[in-house]
């Protein structure tokens, strides 16, 4: 029996290894070309995030911007602390049916846009003054779709227990496996930049119109447009803080995204992944056995490796990482329970539906 644990346990190190083995992070690049660019950001009730991102943009340096904020009914200062920046608001009261918020937002967005390139952006993403301009280049440079999967930034002990997931959400994408030529399966939604012309062969967000998780499935319809990707970490370039209004915030921000996102996966990064957190969960149960012993040090090493390639996770969340894995475990469970039993998640006193 000992002899099978132990197998498993190595084969969950070699799973994880295997889906997160390179990293690749956006760096600062000279600007090629200053096409006008049109950054769109999502907002629903963004008061402490919208400012800071708004900050961001106007002291970048990119010299060619257009800057749309899109609230979305909200019943804060959303609006009116982004018009105090001259830019452009639009405000949406009534979605037109069939839309779900995030998608209907973007689109509209979109209708309101004149770049030429298109910059979907969550409101809690904060921007160094070169990120804009990088993305720009590889846009142009690859003729793709980038995204960008943002550095965690945690200011909160209770933030450590996001770890698991910024982990798994950057491996889910299959960008960064062992090889090097793997196409990626999806794009990361905090961060999307196309180009005008791709965005519309793809079908806008108008594909996506009802999804929950649009990141994912928007991705799928640019590769069946036969429009690359490229993903990339945020590093210093692109950062979030996520969910710091408190743990309740956190267990429904990644309870609202966990299962329809493993299901929009495909097979062949879920298993390895489940691999990968079911075998870091042997060696404590028997710590005491050197085998053991030595593959939970193993664990430690290697999480601790991941989570500093995207974010700001302690030390000691490392070392305590079956609890970690624990907890992403119980929140998976529940968004299945949720998502296919209940039939709804709920995110910022919204019930969101998920049965068709």
């Amino acid at each position: 029996m000992f002899t099978l644990l132990i197998l498993l346990a190595i084969l969950g190190i070699f799973s994880g290894i295997f889906v997160f083995y390179r990293e690749k992070f956006l760096e600062k690049t000279d600007h090629i070309d200053t096409p006008l660019v049109s950054i769109i950001i999502p907002a629903r009730n963004e008061e402490k995030n919208i400012k800071k991102i708004l900050e961001n943009l106007k002291d970048c340096n990119y010299p060619n911007l257009e800057i749309i904020v899109v609230d979305d009914n909200s019943i804060d200062l959303t609006s009116q602390i982004s018009r105090s920046f001259g830019v452009k608001v639009i405000r949406i009261v009534e979605r037109e049916e069939g839309f779900l918020g995030k998608p209907y937002a973007c689109l509209k967005g979109f209708e309101n846009s004149h770049g030429d390139i298109l910059i979907f952006v969550d409101a809690d993403v904060e921007l160094e003054k070169d990120a804009i301009g990088s993305i720009v280049n590889e846009v142009l440079e690859k003729n793709a779709v980038v995204s960008v999967w943002p550095k965690h930034i945690v200011k909160e002990p209770y933030e450590n227990l996001s770890m698991i997931f910024a982990i798994i959400s950057a491996m889910a994408s299959k960008s960064f496996t062992i090889f090097e030529n793997t196409k990626p399966i999806g794009i990361y939604g905090p961060l999307i930049a196309v180009s005008r012309e791709n965005y519309i062969k793809a079908g806008t967000h108008y594909v996506v119109k009802n999804e929950v998780v649009e990141d994912f499935k928007l991705g799928q319809a640019f590769l069946k447009a036969s429009i690359p990707i490229i993903n990339f970490l945020g590093g210093d370039l692109v950062k979030f803080r996520m969910y710091p209004d408190g743990l309740n915030s956190l267990f429904k921000g990644w309870a609202k995204n966990s299962a329809l996102g493993s299901s929009a996966v495909d097979f062949s990064i879920v298993i390895p992944i489940l691999l990968f957190l079911l075998g870091s969960l042997i060696p404590p149960l028997y710590y005491n056995i050197s085998p053991f012993f030595y593959l939970y040090i193993a664990y430690v090493v290697l999480i601790r490796i991941f989570a500093k390639r995207v974010g700001e996770f302690s030390i000691i969340s490392a070392i305590l990482y079956p609890l970690i894995v624990l907890f992403t475990l119980f929140v998976i469970t529940y968004s299945f329970y949720a998502t296919f039993i209940r039939g709804f998640v709920e995110w910022k006193d919204v019930k969101i539906f998920t049965r068709r």
